[in-house]
């Protein structure tokens, strides 16, 4: 069974008893509805939380995300030496985003955040340091953070996950270890 959740909100989609609404307030158990795509004044319909919830007509209309594996799963996947990879990697990209390797300041390791990394600093004076350190170009690091963002520390590196194949690394992933050995 496929579920997902949504919150119940001012400017939520609903249909309910046969009709379109969009729901227009909320005050404690009482929701106030506004039918959808009526002409002249709006039409308005109070029920009771419960009864909107529990009538077999109700439904979201809003589109169900995406199916998508939790991050644990597909990293619980790794080979060591991948999974020790993968977490340089996304600790390079969070010191690029926050300062912090392991991303936050009651996480600090020690001489944390570096000069270059510190709050206030430019994000894409950021980026150009984390490349030259990395050897690679700023571009490479401006796409991985956006991936990082986008997808968490379960991020799929490179061409080869774009067409789904299955790898979590990045197309050269020699080169980067020897890159990230000879910095660390």
């Amino acid at each position: 069974m496929s579920q997902w959740t949504t919150t119940l909100r001012p400017g939520l989609p609903i249909a309910f008893g046969g009709e379109q609404f969009t729901v227009a307030e909320i005050e404690g158990r009482r929701i106030l509805l506004r039918q959808s795509a009526v002409a002249g004044p709006p039409k308005l319909r109070q029920v009771d939380l419960t009864v909107l919830l529990a009538h077999p007509s109700t439904e979201i209309l809003t589109p169900s995300p995406a199916d998508t594996t939790a991050s644990a799963a597909l990293l619980s996947g790794l080979a060591r030496e991948d999974d020790d990879e993968q977490t340089v990697k996304v600790q390079h990209l969070q010191e690029v985003l926050t300062g912090y390797q392991l991303g936050d300041a009651a996480l600090a390791l020690d001489g944390e955040p570096r000069a270059d990394f510190l709050p206030g600093i430019p994000l894409l004076h950021r980026y150009a340091v984390k490349a030259a350190e990395l050897g690679i170009g700023v571009t490479t690091i401006r796409r991985w953070t956006a991936a990082i963002k986008e997808a968490g520390p379960a991020v799929r590196w490179g061409k080869r996950m774009s067409t789904g194949g299955g790898c979590l690394l990045p197309p050269c992933p020699g080169r980067f270890l020897r890159q990230v050995s000879s910095v660390t």
